[in-house]
């Protein structure tokens, strides 16, 4: 093989002070005998996910650009952009089973430090990404992270992303509904701003343009959402911790029951199910454990992140996941996370001795009432009350301080207090910070069912959700401090030993290209040690 001036800079600086471990549904590391791969391109960008304090998992996606086959591709770690100082270098195998991804897990880091990395095929070089290994385990410095889900590519341009990429995090966490499996808007139906033609129409499900089916039809998701280069430029900056949602499958769907808990109308199989998965583990750089997704990452003295996962466990939903008020059925067993994950949680919130316990949480906590007595939803911890009494008596009852959910899924900011019973009237145990979504439609853009034969009109174009019904629906939910139905964002967080300071960062509009925010004083809240009712602790960020 020949040797390019890059690759002569590279060994000359003495590298292979760490090891690179393959990942799941990676293939295993290259033997002598195993080829370089020549030509193609690295279209996906570069990802960076799950750091600690020495180690990181790294992820590319190669295009062999019509050539293809099994072959390596090259992964460089240094710690300098010029890749002078070069710490790390492994060949890394990858072949058509995995729609080339490459996929690997740095070990043997130094704590808190930055690095630089990039793949190459023979003849080409993928973007430069970086990122930031964790806080050592007993140093006090305050952690900053950022948290997101929903980010459908149609319905608004990214540009909640576009303020992200130029923050400060030591990590970013993704909650889920990272793609769409449907597309709900087109530019022909004038909600969208761009088009998603992957995938096949439904006749049967007229609330949707197309939906992907196949893993070839998954696969091009991540290709189709990664062409964004405000999602390429937050992967190239900060590593992401990642959990999936519903639609990264299908909408709504339960992962125990063989029909997802869908009518067949959704077309949801097993077969669709293993698709979706496989291609998110494809195209995700951690779970070096397989396909488990649950799992705790500490950030120094301050912060255990406590990740759940909602959807493969789960029972159907009660109800019918409809805007009714309790059924006859509601109140019965049924799995949420199901009894191992559930004494995992359990067993980190009484074991964790971080100051903050981050709970990264896909669905909502707190009830979200509408008029009537009736639920907005069943397809979140309301829908399984039993499980959510469970955790919420065991916070509660083991005197364990200073837990906070950070939540997507509902399109909506939201922040308010987490309450035992029937979440309103309950004693407060955690707090809960809804970021919005990337660009999903909001309650505000759409209508809202109000429960009791009530709807509330939205406006996809210019959201104005009334404060009047704002003030309305925080009457039925007293533990809800502040709403907002119409904008989109994420929340911005500094944790330290004095405090939680999240701001949820709100964008103007998604409808046209901008990075104007509006005012966040009232959305800025700062959670004392000690006090989880975040009832009007605003603060500005630390």
């Amino acid at each position: 093989m020949e040797t390019t001036r890059r690759q002569f800079v590279a060994r000359a600086s003495g590298a292979a002070a760490t090891v690179l471990v393959p990942t799941s549904l990676a293939t295993p590391l290259a033997s002598a005998k195993t080829r370089p791969l020549q030509g193609g391109h690295f279209p996906d960008g570069v990802v960076s996910g799950d750091p600690t304090p020495k180690g990181v998992s790294l992820w590319t996606r190669f295009d062999p650009s019509g050539g293809g086959g099994t072959g390596t591709i090259e992964l460089e770690v240094a710690t300098d952009k010029s890749f002078r100082h070069v710490v790390a270098r492994k060949n890394v195998k990858t072949g058509a089973a995995s729609n080339h991804a490459v996929k690997a897990r740095v070990a043997g880091l130094k704590a808190h430090e930055e690095y630089y990395y990039r793949f190459s095929s023979k003849s080409a070089d993928s973007a430069v990404g970086r990122f930031r290994t964790a806080l050592p385990a007993d140093s006090k410095a305050p952690v900053k992270f950022a948290f997101f889900s929903c980010q459908d590519y149609t319905h608004g341009f990214y540009n909640a992303l576009d303020v992200m990429a130029d923050g400060d995090y030591d990590f970013v966490v993704c909650l889920g509904d990272y793609i769409y499996a449907e597309a709900y808007h087109s530019i022909a139906n004038g909600t969208g701003v761009r088009d998603d033609k992957i995938g096949s129409e439904n006749p049967n499900n007229p609330d949707i343009v197309r939906e992907a089916i196949t893993l070839a039809d998954y696969r091009a998701k991540y290709q189709l959402y990664r062409t964004d280069p405000l999602l390429r430029a937050v992967h190239a900056r900060f590593p992401m911790v990642m959990l999936w949602d519903d639609h990264e499958v299908q909408d709504n769907y339960a992962g125990k029951p063989a029909d997802g808990g869908l009518p067949p109308a959704k077309r949801f199989s097993l077969a669709r199910k293993k698709a979706g998965r496989q291609a998110f583990f494809e195209n995700m750089p951690a779970f070096p454990g397989g396909e488990k997704l649950y799992r705790k990452l500490s950030f120094g003295a301050n912060v255990d992140l406590i990740v759940m996962d909602q959807r493969t466990y789960r029972d159907n939903q009660p109800c019918d996941d409809a805007v009714v008020a309790p059924c006859a059925d509601y109140n019965q067993p049924r799995d949420f996370l199901g009894r191992p994950q559930m004494n995992w949680v359990k067993d980190a919130l009484a074991s964790s001795k971080a100051k903050w316990k981050v709970m990264a949480n896909e669905v909502t906590i707190m009830p979200t009432r509408v008029l009537g007595g009736a639920n907005y939803t069943y397809d979140n911890w309301l829908g399984y009350p039993q499980e959510r009494e469970e955790l919420l008596t065991h916070i509660r009852d083991k005197q364990i301080k200073d837990v906070v959910f950070v939540t997507g899924d509902i399109h909506t900011f939201i922040a308010g207090d987490v309450r035992t019973g029937d979440g309103s009237t309950g004693d407060t145990v955690a707090t809960e910070l809804v970021g919005g979504s990337i660009t999903s439609q909001s309650l505000g853009e759409t209508t809202l069912d109000a429960g009791a034969g009530n709807k509330i009109q939205g406006n996809d174009a210019n959201p104005a959700t009334s404060a009047v019904v704002i003030d309305a629906l925080r009457g039925i939910n007293p533990q809800v401090d502040n709403a907002d139905f119409d904008h989109h964002g994420f929340g911005a967080v500094t944790a330290s030993a004095n405090g939680f300071t999240c701001e949820l960062v709100r964008m103007d509009t998604i409808k046209k290209k901008s990075t104007k925010k509006l005012p966040s004083a009232t959305w800025t809240y700062k959670v004392a040690p000690g006090a989880p009712s975040i009832k009007g602790q605003h603060g500005p960020a630390t």
